[in-house]
């Protein structure tokens, strides 16, 4: 269980449940749709499974969460209870906080491909072109050591489905990022230009017209860029992408 403040202070009693740490980044993924062990680990990919499921625990406990057997099939769903689904402001102005005001902070410690590629999920959700397969290749330098096997990506799109790949599946490739990681990071996240990055060398974008064009449509970027989070606010709003992580 959190730690206890010994205090009839409402604020207390709400820290007490909300803010060890990783519990806002597990709330932020249920938010916006993860349902799985696995795909909430994907959203915490640098926190020991073991803890996660300790943290789970403690989240049921404290009523923010419910814990669902999955009919037929081994393992748990995991959704939001209502205390906990009227937390989604309070975690949208957490994120606009963090945007405006820590993110311009980040250095070398903060590098984590790994979420990055699985936040930006929910960009493309939605039909591509014709609903062909779009395959997106990202290849980033700047890593740190830990991740240096996890320096090419491939996204591939499909309707409503994504696939992340740490492992060329052999389709051709259809648009093709090359960047610095902060860099891209930058831009993703609008502290940086676009066209700037591009010029700077520290991101290259390359691809079939209609392919690039989908691609710089769903990233929606701005010329100045404009800091943004994607919010979690109304659960309507959040489109249902169907994401899987293939490794090798």
């Amino acid at each position: 269980m959190a730690m206890r403040y010994g205090s009839f202070c409402p604020i207390a009693k709400a820290a007490e449940a909300i803010t060890g740490r990783w519990t806002p980044l597990i709330l932020y993924e249920l938010m916006r749709g993860s349902e799985r062990f696995g795909e909430i680990q994907n959203g915490v990919p640098l926190m020991p499974r073991s803890l996660l499921a300790r943290r789970l625990r403690e989240m049921e406990l404290d009523g923010l969460i419910l814990r669902i057997r999955r009919q037929g099939r081994p393992g748990h769903l995991y959704r939001l209870t209502p205390a906990g689904d009227a937390l989604r402001p309070l975690i949208d102005q957490l994120g606009h906080w963090g945007s405006h005001w820590r993110v311009p902070l980040i250095d070398a410690e903060d590098r984590n491909v790994s979420h990055l590629m699985w936040s930006m999920r929910g960009l493309f959700g939605g039909p591509t072109p014709d609903g062909r397969r779009i395959v997106v290749h990202f290849e980033f330098r700047n890593l740190p050591q830990r991740d240096h096997k996890l320096r090419q990506w491939w996204m591939i799109l499909r309707d409503d489905a994504i696939e992340l790949c740490v492992t060329d599946m052999g389709f051709d490739v259809d648009v093709a990022v090359k960047a610095d990681l902060v860099e891209f990071f930058r831009v993703l996240h609008g502290h940086a230009s676009l066209r700037q990055t591009q010029r700077s060398g520290h991101l290259e974008l390359t691809g079939e017209r209609k392919a690039l064009a989908y691609f710089m449509e769903r990233l929606n970027l701005s010329e100045p860029p404009v800091p943004r989070f994607i919010t979690v606010s109304s659960p309507a709003a959040i489109a249902p992408v169907r994401t899987t992580i293939r490794a090798a």
